[in-house]
């Protein structure tokens, strides 16, 4: 229930963003140039990296050695950073079917990924080693935070000799199914597809958009979206009130160390769609240096979290660290209002109102 509170908070609370008179300053053709700017390559990176992933688990299995499990763990990093520019995509193809929550189940402050892995991983559960009884189970089973565990968690080092066998069928099995719902992501986004359709050609019959001004509102919506939820779902609860209530494992992905990869990566996509969106070219210079603005507050917040030295379980704790990621925190959080209370009404946009709006 927690859980899913949080995520009302983030998600759901954000009641849809209405177009007004968006048609003078909006692109008319701002969906195509998301879809073929970046979401097109953002999800062919991911499907491939994905892809590669499954083989190499596949061949740590059938080949286990210290060689073997590097290669399988640098291949794991390149999917996390694959993910970040995806994960922002919270509309659309990536909800249908609870994608997101397959392929990241995130936030889980109750430790139920932890919980249900070890509980697999004790038990040798055969049906969690095989990709279609893996389907059949929890989300926090089957998504990169399972993976991570089983590559970087307590007993990883098993993958190296036979007694990884059934560990490492298990992260197999999470790899295939992680990299047949990639590539179904990237066939619902796929030219031919309905939902690509809608999204590049509204019109006014359409159920779901029906002028560019409503695809301009949802762009500008999963960057709200993305901004809240690494701010608040990723960095925040790790980091604390207070250095005494800081604490790096509450942060995604810290036995791999990739918080910062994620978190970077999911900030340079958001970067790649202002810049897909191309909102610049239908405003004023007035108006047009509110998207400077959204931009100069994201490059700082990359800038400064590339700068954080430690560790990521020991980051949010180290005095000069953890005042960096607080700057970023804020960055991002100034990212967020300059789009919902600037950038939305200079391309004519009503958005909804958001329970984080005064956090």
């Amino acid at each position: 229930m927690l859980r899913n509170a949080l995520l009302c908070l983030v998600l759901a609370c954000a009641l849809p963003a209405h177009a007004q008179d968006a048609a003078e300053t909006v692109p008319p053709d701002i969906g195509q140039r998301v879809a073929e700017r970046y979401v097109a390559p953002s999800l062919a990176a991911f499907s491939g990296v994905t892809g590669r992933l499954d083989g190499k688990m596949g061949e740590l299995c059938a080949a286990p050695g210290d060689d073997t499990l590097a290669e399988a763990r640098a291949t794991f990093a390149d999917t996390v950073r694959a993910w970040g520019p995806v994960s922002i995509l919270r509309f659309g193809p990536l909800v249908e079917e609870n994608r997101f929550e397959h392929l990241f189940f995130w936030p889980d402050m109750r430790g139920v990924t932890l919980r249900q892995v070890q509980g697999v991983l004790a038990n040798e559960d055969e049906s969690a080693a095989a990709p279609a009884g893996l389907k059949e189970k929890s989300v926090a089973l089957q998504g990169l935070p399972a993976l991570e565990f089983v590559l970087f968690g307590s007993g990883a080092e098993e993958l190296a000799g036979a007694d990884g066998a059934f560990r490492c069928r298990y992260g197999t099995a999470i790899a295939t199914n992680l990299a047949a719902r990639a590539k179904a992501l990237a066939q619902a986004w796929a030219p031919d597809a309905p939902f690509h359709s809608q999204f590049t050609r509204p019109s006014a019959d359409s159920a779901l958009y029906r002028s560019p001004g409503e695809v301009a509102g949802e762009i500008v919506k999963a960057l709200t979206t993305g901004l809240q939820f690494t701010r608040n779902a990723e960095l925040l609860p790790a980091l604390g009130a207070n250095p005494d209530k800081a604490n790096g494992k509450r942060a995604p992905f810290w036995r791999s160390n990739l918080t910062f990869d994620l978190v970077g990566t999911q900030i340079e996509g958001m970067m790649g769609l202002v810049d897909a969106a191309d909102f610049k070219t239908h405003l004023d210079a007035a108006d047009g240096a509110i998207v400077d603005s959204v931009l100069f507050d994201m490059e700082h917040a990359l800038g400064t979290l590339e700068e954080v030295g430690a560790p990521a379980e020991t980051a949010f704790t180290d005095a000069e660290d953890r005042g960096r990621i607080s700057y970023a925190g804020v960055a991002l959080e100034g990212a967020d209002h300059t789009i919902s209370e600037q950038l939305s009404a200079a391309i004519g946009l009503t958005m909804g109102f958001n329970a984080l709006d005064g956090d």
